[in-house]
């Protein structure tokens, strides 16, 4: 018996790859301060930084690059292959690792 499964198309893909609409930053040795200390003894909140895509542009995953002579965890980029999925463009992304939330420092788009 094959049980059915609803199909939501901004979280899923035909293709069976996961898509993720952003992507996450996390400090792992810093706390959020946005939360009462009650808050914060009942579990480890930590902080999170996010770099949201424009609607309905997803990534399948992503690589840090390590900036050369790097002193901080955070001195690169990521770089990570996105698909618009209105304009059926892909391209490439390089966001700054230090300005995580901001625009990416690059987008490069395939000849065609």
């Amino acid at each position: 018996m094959v049980t059915p499964r609803l199909l939501i198309p901004s979280r899923s893909s035909t293709s069976g790859m996961a898509k993720y609409g952003g992507l996450a930053k996390l400090f792992l040795e810093e706390s959020e301060l946005g939360f009462s200390q009650r808050e914060r003894q009942s579990k480890d909140f930590i902080k999170v930084e996010y770099h949201k895509f424009e609607e309905n542009t997803f990534c399948s995953g992503a690589a840090f690059v390590s900036k050369p002579g790097g002193l901080e965890e955070d001195d690169g980029w990521i770089i990570t292959f996105v698909h618009n999925e209105d304009t059926n463009i892909s391209q490439v992304y390089i966001i700054d690792a230090k300005n995580f939330t901001s625009e990416p420092v690059a987008k490069i788009s395939a000849a065609m």
